[in-house]
């Protein structure tokens, strides 16, 4: 080794390979510096979007900012500028330290490498954040569209039926409702809807887009049917109850039913009878009796379909109350009115029906009227017309039901001015009425006859009229080959006895 150290060609090798290697090693560093000096160039990035970002979203909202973008100036070589995509250039808005009101907040940027800002427009940001505050709403269902033709739409049955609406105190105060809406086309039947959409409104029906809604839709269940109407449910009877028994009390579960059908129809439609067979009726007391509902003559169907009445019998009794009076109406003009038979312008009334019933009767509840109405001055047979509570009837002759009324002219008023002096003579009296006064009858209505004695077997059948409010109806006496007597205000259907003149109810018709 010594030998080629001390060799002087080898020492001149050796420096030339050294002086080789420290050119390229100084080439190696100064060139790519110059390159790079030469090449760096400017850019313009237009629409960066602002991130906000700490913003405590249960407390607070941020109500507005006067800037959603920015504008940016950078510089660097063309590889890290032109080959950058656009998201690698980020702009936040930070507002984990904000309070409620006007802020000025300054921007943070984050660019690639290789790449520095010269400029960015705007570089900070006014906002304005307010308190967050939640309120809860009623939910509504709106519907689009229509149902198949004759039907219509009922009230949407909703779950939850209430949302919560969050928004910033200023803007909560504009919601005046949240809905949804259906979409409806042709349907005949209920449905369900499973996910309707909600969304806030204010009072001119303008969405209020920012307002976030909890739950954010709801279920709803829609009623598509005929038109119907709810009506009042009358009970009327057929068959016949044995002539020992009245009816005491008739009750049905419902006081009214709901019939389906087109509008004409329901139009004309008031109430509903639904008829109860008392023949299956053979002992006293209470008995539940199912009923059967069809619908009506140009309807579609009844709900509910079937009604549970509660029927309650009696032993038939009689009762006899004396002194009712007798009101006149009807009287004319210029005519008054004087009963002169009976003379205490009173009659006695006997009435069959259940002891419950009887018993706690005030006489003075019984209304006997003699209706002159259209009567002219002169002497008339008037036929009473007697209002009884229901399931109550009459027993009682023809004879003790006609009165005679006589109509007289009112008595002319006295002169006021004395004759003249040497003036003799005497006031003309009134012509005498060209109507007869005697031996004459004016009935108001034919009465059937009767039976001389009424029978204790009556048997009354009850009216659709409502309970314990009578109606003024003429009393008709009970004809050869008619039963039951009907009660007041009903019609008096074929009875029991067909032999038995039972005498009919006073109102029966």
């Amino acid at each position: 080794m010594d030998k080629w150290i001390n060799n002087n060609t080898f020492t001149k090798i050796l420096a030339i390979a050294l002086g080789i290697v420290l050119w390229a090693m100084v080439h190696a560093d100064t060139d790519p510096v110059s390159s790079t000096t030469v090449r760096l160039d400017t850019k313009i990035i237009e629409n960066v979007q602002i991130e906000v970002t700490g913003l405590d979203e249960e407390k607070y909202v941020l109500q507005s900012k006067d800037a959603d973008s920015v504008r940016m100036e950078v510089r660097g070589n063309n590889s890290d500028l032109n080959f950058k995509l656009s998201d690698a250039y980020r702009v936040t808005l930070d507002l984990s330290k904000v309070e409620p009101g006007d802020n000025t907040l300054p921007l943070n940027y984050f660019l690639p490498n290789g790449v520095t800002l010269e400029s960015m427009t705007p570089s900070e940001v006014n906002v304005r954040v307010e308190l967050r505050n939640t309120k809860a709403f009623p939910v509504t269902v709106n519907t689009s569209g229509a149902p198949a033709e004759g039907y219509q739409v009922g009230t949407p049955v909703i779950e939850p039926q209430e949302a919560k609406v969050t928004l910033a105190d200023s803007e909560l105060s504009r919601v005046v409702k949240v809905q949804g809406t259906i979409e409806l086309d042709g349907e005949n039947e209920t449905f369900t809807e499973k996910k309707i959409k909600l969304y806030a409104y204010d009072k001119n029906g303008k969405e209020i887009k920012d307002a976030v809604i909890d739950p954010s839709s709801v279920s709803a269940e829609i009623p598509i049917t005929l038109p119907n109407k709810s009506v009042p449910l009358d009970i009327g009877f057929t068959g016949k109850l044995p002539d020992s028994l009245v009816l005491s009390g008739v009750t049905p579960e419902l006081e009214n039913i709901v019939v389906y059908g087109s509008k004409q129809s329901l139009e004309a439609l008031s109430s509903y009878q639904a008829t109860v067979d008392l023949g299956s009726i053979d002992t006293a007391g209470t008995r539940q009796l199912e009923v059967e509902l069809t619908p009506p003559a140009g309807t579609q169907k009844v709900e509910p379909g079937k009604v549970s009445v509660s029927v309650s019998t009696s032993e038939v009794v009689q009762r006899t109350f004396d002194n009712i009076p007798i009101r006149v109406e009807g009287t004319g003009s210029g005519l008054e009115a004087i009963i002169t038979d009976p003379p205490g312008q009173t009659v006695s009334l006997t009435l069959s029906g259940a002891a419950t019933l009887l018993d706690p009767l005030d006489p003075g509840s019984l209304s006997v009227v003699a209706d002159v109405d259209n009567l002219k001055a002169g002497k008339h047979q008037v036929r009473l017309k007697v209002s009884l509570p229901r399931f109550l009837s009459l027993n009682q002759t023809e004879q003790s039901l006609t009165v005679t009324v006589e109509l007289k002219s009112k008595t002319a008023p006295p002169a006021t001015e004395a004759p003249e002096a040497g003036v003799t003579g005497s006031v003309p009296t009134p012509e005498p009425s060209a109507e007869p006064v005697s031996g004459e009858e004016d009935v108001t209505e034919e009465i059937p006859t009767s039976s001389p004695e009424p029978s204790a077997t009556a048997t009354p059948v009850p009216t659709l009229l409502p309970e314990a409010t009578p109606e003024n109806t003429d009393a008709i006496s009970g004809s050869e080959g008619t039963g039951n007597a009907g009660n007041a205000g009903g019609t008096a259907n074929t009875g029991n006895n067909g032999t038995n003149g039972n005498a009919g109810t006073g109102g029966g018709t």
